[in-house]
């Protein structure tokens, strides 16, 4: 690299001496070293676009039911648009696939692709936001659940808010995957038509509270399983954030709705039914031998 810079260097400075070669030398040199680092620094890379084996599935998977492969062509080249940009392209696959197994007609899938690829963008912003050096499979997992809880309803501002109360100065900084999964949960709230202000703050405190992430998006998918609870007053989300506050766990929270164990009885053993034997003929006894008669005395014996 020295050796390049002196020989340019050469022609560059020939003709000019004293002040002026230095100026010029200085310039020129920055230039090579901007030049050098700039090829040298790793830039992010793209998500994985769709592969052709995939392609060639989606293909099969329309013409056998009448289709043309030129759709599918379109609604691929959509897909990988979007790894370009360092988009997850699996959930516009698969539901590329969904589509074309239903036999859905190519616009309608287009335009599902369009709306999900916007959910992406917001959820990558969103991300990028909490982590700005994600990357890999954990990143796209969390994009993608994201996604998932803005297509469900969830808004940027409440994603914020979570963020806000969750993340109080000074604490642990907040993962991306917690923050998808307390947005994932609160679609679940928003979708059994609760209140979101409340759902924010009871989904913000189990990640206060150190709950996992598979814990968290339980604790949405209950609230919507019991939403008759919640709407009938038997159950509140302010009691519930409050339990959590307190330091109850995922175990604890639903411990009273949970429907008792049913006890079986154990298996008895049926009694044998009784049989009844023949009585046993008896043995006939044998007859008494007959006494014998004495002899007559004889003669003979005498």
């Amino acid at each position: 690299m020295m050796d390049l810079v002196q020989r340019t260097g050469s022609w560059w400075f020939k003709g000019f001496t004293g002040l002026d070669r230095f100026m010029r030398f200085s310039g020129f040199a920055g230039v090579v070293l901007v030049i050098f680092w700039s090829s040298a620094a790793p830039t992010p890379c793209a998500a994985q676009s769709v592969s052709m084996s995939e392609r060639d599935a989606l293909v099969k998977l329309r013409t056998d039911r009448g289709g043309r492969a030129e759709d599918v062509d379109a609604l691929v080249r959509m897909a990988n648009e979007a790894a370009a940009k360092g988009l997850p392209a699996a959930p516009l696959t698969n539901k590329i696939r969904e589509g074309l197994a239903k036999g859905a007609d190519a616009k309608r899938i287009e335009t599902v692709l369009r709306q999900m690829t916007a959910q992406l963008e917001t959820a990558d912003r969103l991300i990028r936001e909490v982590d700005p050096a994600a990357a890999g499979a954990g990143r796209e997992a969390s994009v993608t659940l994201m996604a998932e809880a803005i297509g469900g309803g969830v808004t940027e501002d409440e994603v914020r808010e979570i963020r806000r109360v969750a993340q109080p100065s000074g604490k642990t900084p907040l993962t991306a995957d917690s923050l998808a999964s307390a947005s994932k949960g609160l679609s679940f709230i928003k979708q059994a038509q609760l209140s979101a202000t409340e759902g924010t703050t009871v989904m913000a405190e189990a990640v206060r509270q150190g709950y996992r992430s598979h814990e968290i998006l339980d604790l949405g998918r209950e609230v919507k399983r019991r939403e008759a609870d919640y709407r009938a007053g038997r159950a509140s989300l302010r009691a519930l954030r409050d339990a959590i506050a307190r330091g109850d766990r995922p175990e604890q929270l639903f411990r009273e709705s949970r429907p008792a164990p049913v006890e079986r009885p154990a298996a008895a053993r049926p009694e044998p039914a009784a049989v009844e034997r023949p009585a046993r003929p008896e043995i006939p006894q044998r007859p008494e031998p007959s006494a014998r008669p004495d002899r007559p005395v004889t003669t003979r014996d005498r």
